[in-house]
């Protein structure tokens, strides 16, 4: 077995500034956020393909910034983009070619539909015999049909394709094994060096290279993106399996799981080589920790690539957050727990008597009626009992909910006693409370909570004080112009009126696996989206110029990459001010350019003013 050297985060080693090549070596991460992360991408790649070098002098003359990315990390909806774009990328095709994919798939709801119908239908599932039928796996299956056409990790390798310009990528997951971020990653370009630390997974479960490269980007894109709630855990091994590549036995021959405890139910856990994975935004919802580890890679030496010069984070998450509203109580009421099974007992001799009577009577209707009717009370005490049982009864499973593991019999007595005398509006209350807050906390605050430790970890460090630049949806919204207004920025910078309405309905549009061809307010959210990821990052690149030229007065850079820098300012103004007039004009640009088909050009005049009161809506005054 494979020993993978445990990571040294205590070392510190730095890239001098004199040692970066401006925009040479881009690495890219895109965060989770359904479609919506997919199309806040698919706006960042698009415009990354519209800057071109410029200067005739520069070495890299003629090509664009897209073609000097050398690493991408995603997690759960950014992993869409990524990963077909890694693809279309290997095979030689076009960006055009990749971004009318990529728009049409998101455009409309045939993914959802497609998903649905294998979950509801008996043919595919018969060509997958191993895969557990479920929704992650009709997606699974619909990812692999309609957007990789059945490729796998493997065809990520470019076979002489020129223009071909990654050399690794990595599409985050979450293994339920230690809890930690499980990297599903490729180098697609020869090193020399060994790389120990670099492995399909993590230190303590990973996967031999070789059946690694045989999963299905389908799979892939599945166990990244599967998030908690709206689908269940993807199965390692079985719902990896295809007929015709890759079995259970040769999964299971490939994983290597080391020992955390060594107790008996973990040597079983790890004979049977069986673990779920589930979406990579649990661990790292930006792809943040997985570039971080890969640039750290580098700078150790540990492989032949090079250390990146730029490390660009696009991000439709935030730091802000809906405060918790507390479930109010109407009326305390006088019902209770045991006053409902009184009244259940006085419904069932009710209706046990109605029962009788039709008896009596020789009344069917009666009969069948009461027979009926009493059904329910019983239905009900039964259900109530059961609900009893699995709360407080013994139990030797450890999942679901026991009360008999965490409190005594004498506790739980006490609980029983007083609860069934608590009035049922006070109950609903504290129900409510809880599923809010736990929703909550596992939907927002933790999100939220590693987010700031990793950006806190990225931006703190002096390693990554020269390279690292965030782009996130919210940047140039209404949301964040109290935080923009704390470091104010030169007047070219300030965002127009228009823009910012782009970047607020961007910004509102909330996390889905679908837009609804049918509404049109949905379209909208999908134009603006991508209008965003393309005007956000001509935005931040902004900023990122202007401070390396501002280090560059000190002569840490070569004239050579002053002067490149300075050509790209002036490209990067030149479209900013046309953002400020058009908003979507490259999203136009693009959607005509590229043939896209069913195609429709997107103007401010069919944007709905978005839905915040709280914000000033009237135009800036000129300065």
């Amino acid at each position: 077995m494979k020993k993978i050297p445990p990571q040294n985060l205590a070392a510190q080693i730095e890239l001098k500034p004199d040692s970066i090549k401006p925009f040479e070596n881009i690495a890219l991460a895109f965060s989770g956020g359904g479609f919506r992360a997919a199309s806040f991408s698919l706006g960042v790649l698009s415009f990354l393909n519209t800057v071109t070098f410029d200067d005739e002098t520069d070495e890299l003359a003629g090509q664009v910034l897209l073609q000097q990315v050398s690493y991408m990390s995603s997690a759960s909806g950014g992993t869409i983009a990524t990963t077909l774009y890694a693809l279309y990328s290997a095979r030689g095709n076009s960006f055009g070619t990749f971004y009318s994919k990529l728009l049409t798939q998101l455009t409309g709801d045939n993914l959802l539909k497609d998903s649905l119908k294998n979950l509801a239908g008996k043919k595919c599932w018969d060509k997958t015999s191993h895969k557990s039928r479920n929704i992650i796996n009709a997606f699974a299956l619909a990812y692999n049909a309609d957007l990789f056409e059945g490729a796998t990790l493997q065809t990520l390798y470019p076979v002489d394709v020129p223009t071909a310009h990654l050399k690794e990528v990595c599409f985050n997951a979450t293994e339920f094994y230690t809890g930690q971020s499980f990297r599903q990653h490729v180098k697609l370009a020869p090193d020399k060096k060994p790389d120990l630390s670099f492995v399909y997974g993590n230190a303590d479960i990973y996967l031999d290279k070789a059946e690694a490269e045989k999963i299905r980007l389908g799979d892939v894109l599945a166990a990244s993106s599967c998030f908690p709630a709206g689908f269940e855990p993807i199965v390692f091994p079985e719902d990896f399996t295809y007929n015709g590549g890759l079995t259970e036995a040769e999964l299971k021959k490939a994983v290597h799981m080391e020992p955390q405890t060594d107790d008996k139910k973990e040597t079983k856990f790890i004979k049977e080589a069986q673990f779920g994975l589930m979406d990579g935004g649990i661990t790292d919802n930006q792809g943040l920790q997985s570039l971080m580890d890969a640039d750290k890679r580098r700078l150790e030496k540990q492989t032949d690539f090079a250390p990146f010069d730029l490390m660009l984070v696009n991000d439709v998450g935030s730091h802000f957050i809906h405060p918790y509203e507390i479930p109010k109580v109407k009326k305390d009421g006088t019902l209770t727990i045991n006053s409902t099974f009184g009244l259940a007992g006085t419904f069932l001799v009710l209706f046990a008597g109605l029962v009788w009577f039709g008896i009596c009577k020789h009344c069917t209707f009666a009969v069948i009626t009461g027979s009926l009717l009493a059904a329910l009370p019983i239905i009900y005490v039964g259900g109530m009992l059961l609900i009893g049982h699995l709360l407080f009864g013994a139990s030797e499973s450890s999942s679901g909910v026991n009360l008999q593991r965490n409190f005594t019999k004498k506790i739980i007595s006490l609980l029983l006693k007083y609860f069934t005398q608590t009035p049922l509006t006070v109950i609903k209350q504290m129900l409510a409370a809880r599923a809010e807050s736990v929703l909550m906390l596992n939907t927002s605050i933790f999100l939220k909570r590693i987010r700031q430790l990793l950006y806190d970890q990225f931006y703190g460090s002096p390693r990554w004080e020269n390279r690292g630049k965030g782009n996130h949806v919210y940047d140039l919204s209404f949301s964040n112009d109290i935080n923009r207004a704390k470091s104010p920025e030169p007047p070219e910078l300030n965002p127009s009126h228009e823009m910012q309405i782009v970047a607020q309905v961007a910004f509102n549009m909330g996390t889905t696996l679908w837009f609804d061809k049918q509404t049109t307010e949905q379209e909208h959210c999908e134009a603006c989206l991508i209008a965003c990821g393309q005007f956000t990052t001509c935005y931040n690149l902004l900023q990122y110029t202007e401070r390396l030229l501002t280090k560059s007065t000190t002569g840490i850079y070569d004239k050579k990459y002053t002067k490149r820098l300075q050509h790209l300012k002036t490209q990067l103004q030149e479209h900013y001010e046309h953002f400020k007039m058009e908003p979507f004009f490259l999203y136009n640009q693009s959607g005509v350019g590229f043939n896209v088909p069913g195609f429709v050009k997107i103007t401010m005049r069919e944007i709905p003013i978005p839905d915040n009161s709280n914000y000033s809506l009237k135009p800036r005054a000129k300065k």
